[in-house]
């Protein structure tokens, strides 16, 4: 895991996302910032009946997604690291609320995200809000898997996980369980294979998940009829 820089990613940790397919970026916000977007989320999610559903997981896509959101999508301490990642040209496209508590505790199953829009390759940011420890259920990925395209099953599941990697395709690979403080957040490939653990602790876990693409490909992906253009030009609008 490496410290955010004041500017732009180090060379090393733009060739460790390319290699691993995730990045660590530590105190990407603060801890009072982190608890006012989970207030508002949590408002949010209330205000549009979408509260402790079974999932844990509510999307928003631009159309329905708050104003205060929008700009922070578009920040420059993101755009940034976004630019070094995957490209000048970079269009936002939606944002998943996750949360984890006494009542939504499961362990998230083995996944590509690639799998549930295809087209062009996306890359998320996981924003903790709440400190995630192993014991309140922190993602875990195994590096370098963003390589290849695992097997998947097509699964009856109610917490919205139905297109998932069996566990037998992880045996002998590397895993990794990313502890990250409020504030801090991975930014992952789409095809870089991940979960999350169970929350054991009874406590709240909610984090913020933001999903941006490379502009400058043309993206056959048919899940989002909207995008927004944070950096250069698209070629999808």
């Amino acid at each position: 895991m490496l410290e955010k820089k004041k500017d732009l990613l180090a060379d090393e940790e733009v060739e460790r996302y390319h290699h691993d397919g995730y990045l660590v970026v530590k105190n990407l916000y603060d801890r009072r910032e982190m608890q006012r977007w989970k207030e508002k989320i949590i408002t949010l999610l209330k205000d549009g009946g979408h509260y402790n559903i079974i999932s844990g997981v509510h999307v928003f896509f631009l159309h329905d997604l708050h104003p205060y959101f929008i700009e922070k999508m578009r920040e420059p301490r993101v755009v940034t690291i976004l630019q070094r990642l995957i490209g000048q040209n970079l269009e936002f496209l939606s944002v998943k609320a996750v949360y984890k508590n006494a009542e939504t505790r499961f362990s998230s199953p083995w996944h590509q995200d690639w799998y549930y829009w295809k087209g062009a390759n996306k890359t998320s940011v996981w924003i903790a809000l709440d400190d995630a420890t192993i014991d309140n259920g922190c993602v875990r990925v195994v590096p370098g898997s963003h390589n290849k395209l695992f097997k998947w099953n097509n699964v009856d599941d109610p917490n919205m996980f139905n297109r998932r990697t069996d566990e037998k395709e992880i045996e002998g690979l590397p895993v990794e369980s990313l502890a990250v403080e409020s504030g801090g957040a991975v930014f992952f490939h789409d095809r870089t294979l991940h979960g999350a653990y169970e929350n054991v602790t009874g406590a709240d876990r909610f984090s913020f998940i933001s999903t941006y693409r490379d502009a400058s490909i043309k993206d056959e992906s048919t899940v989002w009829d909207t995008a927004m253009v944070v950096s250069g030009e698209s070629v999808n609008i």
